[in-house]
């Protein structure tokens, strides 16, 4: 087992900066998601971790050991590809032994790290099957297979998931949870998908324009992000934002969006009143917004009626699409509700889950 430190790390395609600035400390036996959309730099630094990218600028440690200029096979890490990276023409067996072969291990100790494997991954009675024969989940099982028998000190996966369907996906999850707990090693994963990397991780590392834009525990980020870009990227359905000004009456703080007016809650109140008069972004989440019907001791003062655009019905909850401040405003509601698409509906902001940014980059959360 490791742990892997990075340290002032940048990366440059020509004038392109891929990866700027980039610092992190994963402790030894911790599961850490780089998450972020497509271009932020996320799949670039784990390549650099692996040794398939050279650094333009700092310094990569594994197990306290400087790694810059050290070959991928000396570093003691496998990786998990988005592609499986599988041989066709040899059978799962083969795929999983050939780097053991390569490194000269005897045949019995080849043959029990590859059974041994195969069982976690409940593969065993595929060894003799190509690649060809089987299917996007075996495959992916098979690669994770390979990396397992190396028993690396450190595991690489890049976006492993992405290439399966939405129910194998959620399986595959769960069986690397599982692996992670079993092997108790450590892991740096990578992903462009939120819910993946709030399940998935023990700390999360958001990423934009190859900059990091947070880092923390997934229910701290999700609770208190850092910046505007944070808030709107993690959280399903996204975070809802309005422009505001804040308005000081009497001593008492109110959102004040032109078409609506909202009272900030005593406690929190404190905290903004350095920002009064000025204008800002109100975020508020769709969960954080609910029926009249179905709000327990409900705030008269945010109690608003909207007209319904559209609903979405999932399982256990629905989407609705409210028009509100001259906006479209996401809601996400009990799937019991009687909401009709073209009425009104009575809703209730939940101010103690409110959050404000500013409106000039980089867009960062006020009230701290």
């Amino acid at each position: 087992m490791a742990t892997v430190s990075f340290e002032h790390v940048t990366k440059r395609f020509g004038e392109y900066v891929a990866v700027d600035d980039f610092n992190l400390e994963i402790q030894d036996r911790e599961f850490v998601v780089l998450v972020g959309p497509s271009g932020c730099g996320k799949s670039t630094t784990l390549r650099m971790l692996a040794g398939l990218e050279k650094l333009s600028e700092g310094t990569i440690k594994i197990g306290g050991r400087v790694v810059n200029h050290i070959l991928p096979k000396e570093r003691d890490i496998a990786m998990v590809f988005q592609n499986y990276a599988l041989y066709p023409h040899m059978t799962v067996y083969k795929n999983m032994a050939f780097g053991l072969r390569l490194r000269k291990f005897s045949k019995d100790e080849i043959d029990l790290r590859v059974r041994n494997a195969a069982e976690i991954l409940d593969i065993h009675d595929l060894l003799k099957r190509k690649p060809r024969e089987l299917s996007g989940g075996q495959r992916q099982r098979v690669a994770v297979g390979r990396a397992i028998v190396r028993k690396p000190s450190v595991f690489l996966f890049d976006e492993p998931l992405s290439n399966l369907d939405a129910k194998l996906r959620v399986q595959m999850r769960t069986e690397i949870l599982k692996l992670y707990h079993r092997l108790q090693t450590t892991i740096l994963y990578v992903t462009h998908d939120q819910i993946e990397a709030m399940t998935m991780g023990n700390k999360i590392v958001i990423m934009n324009a190859g900059k990091t834009l947070q880092v923390g525990r997934p229910i701290d980020v999700y609770n208190s992000p850092d910046n505007r870009f944070v808030a709107g990227f993690i959280g399903s359905p996204a975070m809802n934002f309005l422009e505001v000004t804040l308005v000081d009456e009497g001593g008492k703080l109110y959102v004040d969006g032109e078409k609506f007016r909202f009272p900030i809650p005593a406690d929190k109140a404190q905290g903004y009143m350095e920002f009064k008069g000025q204008r800002c972004t109100f975020g508020i989440r769709p969960e954080h917004i609910y029926e009249q019907a179905q709000s327990k001791g409900h705030d008269p003062t945010v109690l608003v009626e909207a007209r319904v655009e559209l609903i979405e019905l999932v399982g256990p909850f629905a989407i609705l699409q409210i028009a509100f401040g001259g906006q479209i405003v996401v809601v996400q509601v009990d799937s019991s509700t009687q909401a009709e698409i073209g009425k009104k509906i009575a809703l209730v902001f939940d101010m103690q889950k409110m959050h404000l940014f500013s409106t000039q980059p980089p867009y960062r959360r006020l009230g701290r």
